[in-house]
């Protein structure tokens, strides 16, 4: 990046940093709070739980004020900048329509409960048809790849990223429950999606991913100190931010799935556990590694530092694997998947 680009991407940061900071201070006097139940929810007070609304706003508002930031700086007429950032998002919109519908889709069903506190089947059967849909209509890779050749039959395409979708976003979800462990970790995976997507896929890097980490950034400054939670519809959004667009970054399946590895191993080997001891899904539980983990004393800065470390070292080993390229994203990711399994079981086995 050029000094001035690299200048932009600090101030474009610090914009969106300074809005969702603003929001935040309104949405703590919402009185939409997470109370404690004694349960999975042990925090002492009641929490205000409207965080992902706060990032949300500060990743778009300020990343609409940096475009026209941008516009400006290229000596365009004020006039005129509406319609080339019309034009701008037609053209990085053009064959990924699907990609905001879901993620807004998905935003949309976490804030019903975050507000309304929905039915838990009825939401999951929202979220699932949600994820069939824009499936279907679109939102797949061109080919799921394997060492054996690529896989391009449509159905397999489609039942494979709506599975994908459905799976990833509910499981940020699941492990948003530690201070900053969720959207720390995932601030870490988009950054080595962008960069991967941008080396080895089909992006080119832009300045306007910078404001969305400036939200995120101020959402952790309150969120570290167990003040503010990002509730569902930051987590559901979030987490079908990034699932979406790991589907249009042109990155084979292998690279994408060790980026999300930290997340899919503790959702996934949860999930076998407790099939296992014959427990039911759908109920709140405090069965997650990072939950246990907190259970036998690591606090929660403990707790969302290790994720993190988890995040980094899987995001460099997708980028040096997809690099290397041939069997190498396939080799690295079922190393490491094998390696943090037999981590989680060790930990379960020893965890009271």
């Amino acid at each position: 990046m050029t000094p001035g680009l690299i200048t932009a991407s600090i101030g474009f940061t610090l914009l969106s940093f300074a809005i969702c900071l603003l929001v935040v201070a309104g949405v703590k006097r919402s009185g939409i709070v997470d109370e404690p139940d004694g349960g999975r929810k042990q925090q002492i007070t009641a929490v205000p739980r409207l965080g992902g609304v706060a990032i949300a706003v500060g990743a778009l508002l300020g990343g609409l004020i940096s475009f026209f930031i941008l516009i400006l700086t290229w000596g365009a007429q004020p006039g005129s900048a509406l319609g080339q950032l019309w034009s701008a998002l037609a053209d990085l919109m053009s064959g990924n329509e699907s990609v905001p519908f879901f993620v807004a889709g998905a935003f949309l069903l976490g804030l019903w409960d975050d507000i309304w506190t929905a039915n838990t089947k009825l939401k999951l059967l929202g979220l699932a048809a949600l994820c069939i849909g824009v499936a279907a209509f679109g939102l797949v890779p061109e080919a799921l790849s394997s060492p054996w050749g690529d896989v391009t039959l449509p159905i397999v395409l489609i039942i494979g990223s709506a599975a994908w979708l459905l799976v990833f976003t509910n499981g940020v979800n699941f492990v948003d429950g530690s201070n900053g462990l969720a959207v720390g970790s995932l601030a870490i995976m988009l950054i080595g999606l962008a960069i991967c997507g941008t080396v080895i896929g089909d992006w080119n890097f832009s300045v306007l991913w910078f404001p969305l980490f400036g939200a995120i950034a101020g959402f952790l400054l309150h969120n570290l100190r167990g003040t503010l939670y990002v509730g569902d519809a930051g987590a559901l959004g979030l987490g079908a931010l990034f699932a979406a667009l790991t589907l249009t970054s042109g990155l084979d399946i292998w690279t994408i799935a060790t980026l999300a590895l930290p997340f899919l191993i503790d959702v996934l080997m949860t999930l076998i556990w407790r099939a296992k001891h014959g427990r039911n899904w759908l109920e709140p539980h405090l069965d997650h590694a990072y939950q246990r983990m907190i259970a036998t004393g690591w606090s929660h800065l403990d707790v969302a530092i290790l994720y993190w470390g988890l995040s980094s070292v899987c995001a460099a080993a997708a980028y040096i694997a997809a690099q290397g390229g041939g069997a190498a994203p396939f080799a690295v990711f079922w190393g490491l998947c094998v390696a943090g399994t037999a981590l989680w079981i060790r930990h379960r086995r020893t965890a009271i």
